[in-house]
């Protein structure tokens, strides 16, 4: 990846994502950032947490964790949706090769790739094989987390960010990438729905609201809102409909 690359995603990004336009960079970054496969140590993992966890007070690790994946996931959504959505391309996002920048309260704030790094494979199926599957399995072993709620995380803020881009100019939308983002958000029935984790983890509702299928545990934080109509503890989980 290189700067003009990440400058035609920042181009093609809407406003209404306009927080997350410059998630991506070129990397390698400075001292303080950190490769995402050194995370697998316990100890850097830790560390990395470390101010995010201290400012919300003694607290469920899992429910820390949790909440810090949901600001890494956005990272990764806005840029690698627009890319996908808008430009029909991946990012060559493969999980062992991203660099994590944290801003001084420990939130993930950017995501560096080196020049020449590796694609996953195509499409978003790609990036949740390369990159989201690893970061999942990594939170799982480190936090104590059940991929259900991870997963949960992902989806909905994948769900969030496709829709905003499809809201943005309706001739994207039939684009073959378009296709297969649909697919795996499970806006679309078929068998390549019923095998990604990212439609698994969300449920429609009578009013078409996408709900979790898990809770993210955030109401164990002090201080921190609940997501609302998005809370499978808002309504009995058995009314949720079966996935597709």
């Amino acid at each position: 990846m290189n700067a003009e690359i990440a400058a035609r995603i920042a181009d093609h990004v809407p406003a209404s994502l306009a927080a997350y336009r410059d998630s991506v960079a070129p990397g390698p970054g400075g001292p303080t950032a950190v490769p995402m496969r050194a995370l697998r140590d316990e100890a850097v993992f830790d560390a990395t947490l470390a101010a995010f966890a201290a400012g919300h007070g003694p607290a469920d690790r899992r429910a820390i964790v949790s909440y810090w994946s949901q600001y890494y996931f956005a990272l990764v959504a806005t840029p690698a949706l627009t890319a996908l959505m808008r430009l029909g391309e991946p990012l060559p996002l493969a999980f062992d090769e991203t660099v994590l920048e944290l801003d001084s309260s420990g939130k993930p704030s950017r995501l560096l790739v080196c020049p020449g790094g590796t694609e996953c494979q195509a499409g978003l199926a790609g990036l949740i094989d390369g990159h989201l599957r690893p970061f999942v399995t990594l939170c799982q072993a480190r936090g104590g987390i059940a991929p259900r709620v991870l997963w949960g995380n992902a989806a909905t803020i994948f769900d969030y960010v496709a829709g905003k881009l499809r809201q943005g100019d309706s001739s994207e939308v039939d684009r073959p990438p378009c296709d297969e983002v649909a697919t795996c958000l499970g806006w679309r029935g078929g068998a390549g729905c019923a095998r990604t984790p990212l439609a698994q983890a969300l449920c429609p509702d009578a009013s078409g609201c996408r709900r979790r299928r898990a809770c993210c545990l955030r109401h164990r934080l002090p201080g921190v809102p609940s997501c609302g109509a998005l809370c499978p503890l808002e309504r009995p989980i058995e009314r949720c409909p079966a996935p597709c």
